[in-house]
């Protein structure tokens, strides 16, 4: 679920304009998930961006102090290595402890896949940049758990929202997925800078009203 309209649409804008937003030539692009598609978001993009990471770290930030408040959120753990970063602006912003979740386990022991200090009764929000179908991230989330600590809460800067069975997975694992920009935004924000060739957003159509078709039929998995 987008935190909100207008912070949507901001940030789509944003990834569109610093060239974040890559449309396929001919081939298409695989993701570590096998998934098939016709555009890659590349939101680490904004992390060298001063004046546009900060803009959409504050909005982040706002938008999510009422909802770490009213759940008992009391420390944010980025996942190696896409979330380290904007996880610590997102610490630093609601002043709360940062710890980062490695790949994989190094060493012994429960927190041998955890970098920093959890606080007592540790309730933590997760954070990457970008879900397609949402399976890394339960893994991530499942990983923390494994340590005893609570994650009830995953937060990515883009998420599609397309892709089918996501919001079921996650509501299997009572996680609650909260991003600040989706595919919907993005397309919109695509078409609204006029960019795109008339190939291309016919191609930007296809996979929109049916992603799995698209993925299958481009060499990719499916559900």
């Amino acid at each position: 679920m987008i935190l909100s309209a207008s912070a949507s649409a901001r940030l789509a804008r944003v990834l569109t304009r610093l060239g974040a937003v890559r449309v396929a030539a001919s081939q298409p692009f695989f993701y570590t998930s096998g998934w098939a598609s016709p555009v890659y978001v590349d939101a680490r993009a904004l992390m060298s961006e001063v004046a546009a990471r900060t803009e959409i770290m504050d909005l982040t930030a706002a938008e999510l102090r009422g909802a770490v408040k009213e759940k008992g959120i009391n420390a944010v753990v980025g996942v190696e290595n896409s979330g380290i970063a904007f996880a610590a602006w997102i610490a630093e912003r609601l002043s709360l402890p940062l710890l980062y979740l490695r790949k994989r386990p190094i060493g012994w022991g429960m927190q041998a896949q955890l970098e920093g200090r959890l606080p007592p009764d540790a309730r933590v929000l997760l954070v990457d940049d970008v879900t397609t179908d949402g399976l890394s991230k339960i893994a991530a989330a499942d990983a923390l758990r494994r340590t005893g600590t609570r994650v009830d809460d995953v937060l990515v800067l883009m998420e599609f929202d397309v892709y089918p069975r996501t919001a079921a997975r996650f509501a299997t694992e009572n996680l609650a997925l909260h991003a600040v920009t989706d595919w919907a935004a993005i397309e919109t924000a695509l078409r609204d800078a006029g960019n795109l060739s008339t190939a291309q957003a016919e191609m930007l159509a296809a996979f929109t009203a049916d992603p799995v078709a698209w993925s299958i039929e481009h060499g990719g998995v499916g559900e």
